[in-house]
């Protein structure tokens, strides 16, 4: 057994390599030792993500704007990673799309087949098409990001959770199938995540229920078993775990990082 269970000398693809999550997996990974292929849908935010990244780790970093709902893009970046950076190890999928807030009897089916080819489809041809590469050198680790809402089934939010409920099952699918090529496919599923996309959520929260933004995000954090929220540095530390082979004999699990808002 390798005593270096470090990513030194693997690649490394993110999607939805923005800020927050994307960003703080970017980082983690190249700080030990990947080098990375980064996608994303905007151009000029992506390729400067990937200067700071290389800056800050001395890691080769390759921007490949890519969006992931139309298929022949989302195909490409494997081979684009592979092709460029000479191998795929491992795949991180944090690029979703949330999809409009509406009762099941209200949804847009247009809105929700965007989420679908985008969740389910495209990520699962970015994984499979990953998957071909990790073949050839032995192995890897796909690692989706999940949500809580499978768990907690929220009202409204029926595009997003049954689109990530099914890339979820699939993703378990694919674990068992790809046992056998020593390729291990896990699931990361964050709590409330800080960072502005949270703190909108928190001060429309408050506009409707007469509270400032900070009881709001207090109350929810209370509800956690350690009563706080999570940082995007708590996702991308068990991101690195799962993607690297100190989790080599995890495969088809879920592993939530949410402070503790849902145990057991």
């Amino acid at each position: 057994m390798n005593p270096d269970r470090s990513l030194t000398g693997k690649v490394a693809i993110i999607t939805g390599a923005g800020p927050g999550v994307g960003r703080s997996c970017a980082m983690a990974l190249a700080a030990d030792g990947a080098d990375l292929a980064l996608a994303a849908r905007r151009v000029e935010p992506l390729e400067a993500l990937a200067a700071e990244v290389a800056e800050a780790t001395g890691r080769r970093v390759l921007a490949v704007p890519t969006d992931i709902a139309h298929h022949d893009s989302a195909a490409a970046l494997a081979d684009t990673a592979a092709a460029e950076l000479g191998r795929v190890d491992a795949v991180v999928n944090v690029a979703t799309a949330g999809g409009a807030r509406a009762a099941v009897a209200d949804i847009d089916w247009g809105d929700y087949r965007y989420s679908f080819e985008l969740n389910v489809i495209g990520t699962l041809e970015v994984s499979r098409r990953a998957a071909e590469h990790m073949k050839a050198v032995g192995g890897g680790s796909i690692v989706q990001i999940g949500t809580l809402s499978t768990h907690s089934v929220p009202e409204k939010m029926a595009i997003y959770t049954s689109t990530k409920s099914a890339l979820q099952t699939a993703s378990l699918v694919m674990a068992r199938e790809l046992g056998p090529h020593n390729i291990r496919v896990n699931i990361v599923t964050p709590g409330y995540i800080t960072g502005g996309n949270l703190d909108r959520l928190w001060s429309n929260i408050a506009e409707q229920t007469n509270k400032t933004a900070q009881q709001v995000s207090d109350r929810a954090a209370s509800a956690a078993a350690l009563n706080r929220h999570v940082d995007p540095e708590d996702i991308a530390e068990a991101v690195l775990f799962l993607a690297s082979e100190r989790s080599r004999g995890l495969t088809g699990q879920e592993i939530r990082v949410d402070a503790g808002q849902v145990i057991g």
